[in-house]
C-alpha cells in the first residue's frame, strides 16, 4: 500500500490577501495547482511595480501552518505540522549560486516542499516539525540552521497565521516522507540600550562616537564586518540610528573590505532602512569592541 504524503492534509485558504473568512483546501492539491499560473507569469514578466502589486493582491492565499476560524494566530483550529520558510533574493545577495539554491535546500531532510515564490526570484518552502505547540521555538532553531548555512530567511514566518500567496513552480521539490525537525530554541529577549550608554564623561554624542570610531577604522584599515552577517547587522544598526544620514558611515566601514562594491553597499543600506530590523547602535559598538576599536 502506497504511503500517504506528509503534505496530504487540510489547511485554510483565503480568496485573496485581504480576505478574512477561510475555507479548507488540501495542501498537496494546492501545491500542485496551476489554476492561476497565467496570473503568476504576468507578475514575473512585468516591470511595473504597481501592476505587480495589484495582480498579487488578487491571488488566493493559504495559511500553510494550519486551519483557522479567522486569520490570526489565536484562531488556530489545528496545526498542519509545518512551518513555512521564505527566502528573499534581496536578503541573500551574498549567495553566488543563488539560482541553484533549491538544489542545496533539498539536501535538508526536513524540507517537505520548496519552490519559487510568486516573483520568480525568491524561494519558499515547508519544514515538518515534531511539536506543533512549539511553533515559534522550532522557527528560532530553523532560522539559526539556515543562518549557519549562509541563508537568511524571513523572520515573519514565525507567525503561525502567516499567509502564503499562490505561486507555482514546474520544477518544485517535493519530499512526501520528510523527516520532522526536532530542534527548538527559545526566542531571545533583546534589551535596547539607550543613547546615554554611549555618551562619555565629556557628553560626546553617539554621532561623534560613531565618527571617531570610523576614523580609527579608516586610519588602521580595520574591517569590522568579516562576514555577511556582520555586515548586515552593522548596516541595520547604523540605518536604525541615523537613517539616510548614516549612508556615508556604512560606505566608510564597507570600504575596508576587499569585496567592497558601491552598488552592493547602496542596495544593502536601502534594504536596512526599508525593513527596520531590530538592531540598535549597540551592535555597531559591539563589533568595534570585538575588533579593538574604541574612542573611549
Amino acid at each position: 500500500m502506497e504511503q500517504k504524503s506528509i503534505l496530504d492534509i487540510n489547511i485554510s485558504t483565503f480568496s485573496n490577501y485581504k480576505a478574512t473568512e477561510p475555507k479548507e483546501v488540501n495542501l498537496l492539491v494546492w501545491l500542485n495547482s496551476k489554476k492561476y499560473c497565467l496570473e503568476v507569469e504576468k507578475i514575473r514578466h512585468t516591470t511595473d511595480e504597481a501592476i505587480k502589486k495589484n495582480l498579487k493582491s488578487k491571488l488566493p492565499a493559504i495559511t500553510p501552518s494550519g486551519t483557522f476560524s479567522k486569520r490570526c494566530a489565536k484562531n488556530l483550529i489545528k496545526h498542519s505540522g509545518f512551518i513555512q520558510f521564505d527566502i528573499d533574493y534581496k536578503d541573500n545577495l551574498h549567495i553566488k549560486n543563488y539560482e541553484n539554491l533549491k538544489n542545496e535546500i533539498r539536501k535538508i531532510k526536513e524540507v517537505a516542499y520548496c519552490g519559487l515564490s510568486v516573483s520568480g526570484k525568491g524561494y519558499w518552502g515547508l519544514i515538518a516539525i515534531s511539536n506543533t505547540k512549539q511553533h515559534k521555538q522550532h522557527f528560532e532553531a530553523l532560522y539559526l540552521k539556515f543562518k549557519n548555512l549562509g541563508i537568511i530567511i524571513d523572520k515573519s514566518c514565525k507567525d503561525v497565521s502567516r499567509l502564503r500567496g499562490y505561486s507555482f513552480d514546474d520544477n518544485a521539490y517535493f519530499n512526501h516522507s520528510a523527516t520532522k525537525f526536532t530542534q527548538i530554541l527559545k526566542p531571545k529577549t533583546s534589551t535596547r540600550i539607550t543613547i546615554k550608554n554611549y555618551q562619555t564623561n565629556n557628553s560626546i554624542s553617539v554621532k561623534n562616537s560613531v565618527e571617531k570610531n570610523l576614523n580609527i577604522i579608516q586610519e588602521k584599515s580595520i574591517d569590522i564586518a568579516l562576514s555577511y552577517e556582520d555586515w548586515f547587522s552593522i548596516g541595520c544598526s547604523i540605518a536604525n540610528e541615523f537613517e539616510e544620514n548614516g549612508r556615508a558611515y556604512f560606505h566608510t566601514l564597507s570600504k575596508m573590505s576587499n569585496k567592497y562594491k558601491h552598488t552592493d553597499t547602496e542596495k544593502q543600506y536601502n534594504h536596512c532602512i526599508k525593513n527596520k530590523y531590530g538592531f540598535s547602535i549597540a551592535t555597531f559598538f559591539h563589533y568595534c569592541k570585538l575588533n579593538n576599536v574604541s574612542n573611549y
